[in-house]
């Protein structure tokens, strides 16, 4: 949360950075800022279900694939703009989300991670019988979106259009949070049933979590699939949605600043784990059990001695560069 002053003025600063930086980036790293960006979108979701009101889903991934292919149905077969498409992309994967999400009010722990489980296989096995939305194993083709004129065809102009939407995302997700639903889901996360006590609606409570999560899975899977220009349901299987679920726990649960630091943990640390490999293997067929492995290893370890995620991490070193900086100041004084 952008607790104070410093906070604001360098989330403002960061989001200029990256729009500015952005457009002067070659084309291979540009698709790595693309990613984490759209991925820390789909995250805030993810962490507001399981960070600010402990449920969990296994699931998410799955719903990314229904915005994705949502918007891909709704610009190319009925013609609609590309804004209203994604928003309905959205909206749809909420519904989606909430049906699915009907289970959380008598489950939880394991067992709700058993039926988001479930829902991960339901949709999936749902695309690929469903040719005429996703076009099966085959995928579909997407287009980039042209907004009030303007055409997003270019990556770096799409990138500033991700980057909005992002902003936009993460907005939203600071004011829920600090909003009366917002103290609700930390009520039903930490006491449920003290919270019912207290007059929190549970069932209308997980019910809207589940809506909002999901809700930001179909925005970010809708602006995926128009980045890549192609939807496949390979890319939104069970691993992926367990690397949602690691990219929340490894970020921070609960955290906005989590969800941003997951999604490039994420992205990024795979990409350095191929470049370093490939210093000593030229085997491409190696690289992907050993990256798995590593990879692995790392969260474990990362886990291990940082189990509140990048997020406090990142707090406690702005804190000590903030009291050193202090200190120097008033030495200097």
């Amino acid at each position: 949360m952008l607790a104070d002053r410093f906070d604001r003025i360098g989330a403002v600063a960061l989001i200029a950075c990256l729009a500015v930086v952005s457009q002067f980036m070659g084309d291979y790293h540009l698709a790595l800022l693309t990613q984490i960006t759209v991925f820390a979108l789909s995250a805030m979701g993810l962490n507001m279900l399981l960070g600010n009101t402990g449920m969990i889903s296994i699931a998410h991934a799955a719903f990314m694939g229904v915005g994705a292919f949502s918007s891909a149905y709704l610009i190319q077969n009925l013609g609609l703009p590309a804004l209203p498409a994604i928003l309905l992309a959205g909206l749809i994967t909420s519904v989606v989300g909430m049906v699915f999400g009907l289970p959380s009010l008598r489950l939880k722990g394991v067992y709700l991670a058993m039926a988001s489980f479930a829902a991960q296989i339901i949709l999936y096995w749902a695309f690929e019988q469903s040719r005429w939305l996703t076009g099966g194993q085959d995928g579909r083709f997407a287009q980039r979106p042209v907004m009030l004129g303007i055409s997003f065809m270019d990556s770096h102009r799409f990138y500033l259009l991700a980057l909005a939407f992002a902003v936009l995302g993460a907005v939203a997700n600071l004011n829920i949070e600090r909003s009366r639903l917002g103290r609700a889901f930390n009520a039903v996360r930490d006491r449920s049933q003290a919270a019912e006590m207290m007059g929190v609606n549970v069932f209308r409570t997980k019910i809207a979590s589940f809506g909002l999560a999901t809700f930001y899975a179909g925005v970010a899977g809708a602006l995926f699939g128009q980045y890549l220009e192609f939807v496949a349901i390979q890319a939104f299987s069970l691993s992926v949605s367990i690397q949602f679920l690691a990219l929340v726990i490894i970020g921070g649960l609960g955290s906005l600043a989590g969800s941003v630091l997951g999604a490039a943990f994420i992205v990024l640390v795979p990409e350095i784990l191929d470049t370093i490999i490939l210093m000593f293997s030229h085997n491409t067929g190696e690289m992907a059990p050993i990256r798995l492995g590593v990879f692995g290893l790392i969260v474990v370890v990362f886990l291990l001695f940082e189990p509140q995620g990048l997020a406090r991490a990142w707090n406690r070193t702005r804190q000590w560069a903030l009291n050193h900086t202090g200190k120097g100041s008033q030495t200097r004084s």
